[in-house]
């Protein structure tokens, strides 16, 4: 009996991988979220993800988000080698999206490993104007650990080899020896709960670097302690500068009252008498 068309097209098609078959609204729905790719991305402070917010529920994304085209064996997911999207580029706007149930464009991307598509990602943030020093030091150090591990230290080449923090270094413009402490300042941050690693790149905790590169030579239990002394450091220190300060504008006012009293004298007791007023009501 000859079979009608539609019964011969679907015999075919269910042969055809399923990436060929896969629209973009199908793609959509299957884009997943790695927790060690998201957390490559420097966080935005609340009010630039509160902007974020504003301008794309105003205008909606206008900007398509990345997505790697994979499979689930490259991503060590199982070893059914199944079609695989992961969220490369976009969290926060895919994130809102989520939320507000709007519509966004999408890019694919093809890598040949998780590797690759790291190093992609950190140079593509890089690339990006409005990082702090924190965070391009992390974004630096991150793939100078990640060329490090894979690489042995040194990149494989057919030409003389090449240390990884100095090539680095050449491409940033900045010393080997930079690179290096780059690598222990993304170390010692990788070593931290998320919450702690997140307030500090986006700037919302203070932590002297040199105490974050030294818990990447300390073991896990010393970590949580070197941020809390780090922290009551920084308090201390504030906290001197601060009464430092204070006894120095007492000091100028009761001089300035003690001498002949003019216009300009009158004015400067006034200003350092309000700048004490607003150190104390600080407090």
């Amino acid at each position: 009996m000859k079979k009608d068309f539609m019964s011969s097209m679907r015999e075919k098609t269910s042969t055809l991988p399923t990436s060929l078959l896969s629209t973009e609204e199908n793609i959509k729905s299957q884009i997943q979220v790695l927790d060690q790719l998201r957390d490559l991305i420097p966080p935005l402070a609340e009010e630039e993800y509160s902007q974020l917010q504003q301008n794309i529920l105003k205008h909606g994304v206008k900007d398509p988000l990345t997505v790697w085209e994979t499979t689930s064996t490259v991503v060590n997911f199982d070893e059914e080698n199944r079609p695989v999207y992961i969220l490369i580029d976009g969290h926060n706007r895919y994130r809102i999206s989520q939320e507000h149930k709007l519509d966004y464009r999408i890019n694919l991307l093809r890598f040949t490993s998780l590797d690759e598509a790291k190093d992609y990602m950190i140079d593509f943030q890089l690339g990006r104007r409005n990082l702090s020093t924190e965070q391009i030091a992390y974004l630096r150090g991150l793939r100078y650990l990640q060329q490090k591990t894979v690489r042995g230290g040194n990149k494989v080449s057919t030409t003389p080899i090449v240390d990884v923090s100095i090539a680095l270094g050449e491409e940033y413009g900045v010393s080997s020896r930079t690179i290096k402490r780059d690598g222990d300042f993304a170390a010692g941050l990788n070593k931290l709960n998320p919450e702690q690693k997140q307030e500090i790149l986006s700037g919302k905790k203070k932590i002297a670097r040199s105490a974050i590169e030294a818990i990447a030579k300390s073991n896990s239990v010393e970590s949580n302690a070197i941020v809390d002394d780090a922290n009551l450091s920084v308090k201390t220190s504030q906290k001197t500068v601060g009464e430092d300060r204070i006894k120095k504008l007492e000091t100028a006012i009761r001089e300035l009252a003690a001498g002949t009293l003019s216009r300009k004298s009158c004015e400067r007791i006034l200003q350092k008498t309000n700048e004490l007023l607003a150190i104390l009501q600080a407090k």
